[in-house]
């Protein structure tokens, strides 16, 4: 079964969306705030470990400290982002599977994250990253799908521009 080409992309939104809630809410059950449940032991490799984390800020914790006031800024500013993706997305000719590809998860990720920003305020991050006394990065599968998808999409204009 094939699916039309709109329509592959909306399911691949709705399931990047779908995954990062779930798993959320399979995480706040499981863990307590800033109490990590190690998956690989630091070592000569860096560690991994979930670590239940609220982000009121953006990417890499920024703008944390700015409390409540940036919450619906930035909810709307992933609304418009959405918007003028799915835009760019629904132009695409279907040769162009990389970069729909991008956008799709793009749009999957940014849409998780703004649920939480809505519902709860902040951003439910749990992926801990860090190397010996170094913490790296705290995030979410919405995170991956936003940087999958950027790389998807910067991949795919590069080999078209070349």
């Amino acid at each position: 079964m094939s699916l039309a080409p709109s329509r592959r992309w909306i399911f691949l939104i709705i399931a990047v969306v779908l995954l990062d809630q779930g798993t959320k809410q399979l995480v706040v059950g499981l863990l307590e705030p800033d109490r990590p449940m190690i998956i690989l032991a630091p070592g000569a490799l860096p560690s991994i470990d979930f670590l239940l984390s609220y982000n009121k800020g953006v990417s890499f914790s920024f703008l944390r400290l700015a409390g409540d006031a940036q919450r619906w800024p930035l909810v709307g500013l992933s609304l418009l982002a959405c918007g003028i993706l799915a835009w760019w997305l629904r132009r695409l000719p279907p040769t162009q599977p990389i970069l729909a590809t991008g956008l799709a998860l793009i749009i999957g990720g940014a849409l998780g994250n703004m649920l939480d920003r809505a519902r709860i305020g902040s951003v439910i991050d749990f992926v801990h990253l860090s190397y010996r006394a170094s913490s790296f990065a705290v995030f979410n599968l919405a995170d991956t799908a936003i940087t999958l998808g950027a790389i998807a999409t910067v991949t795919s204009l590069m080999l078209e521009a070349a």
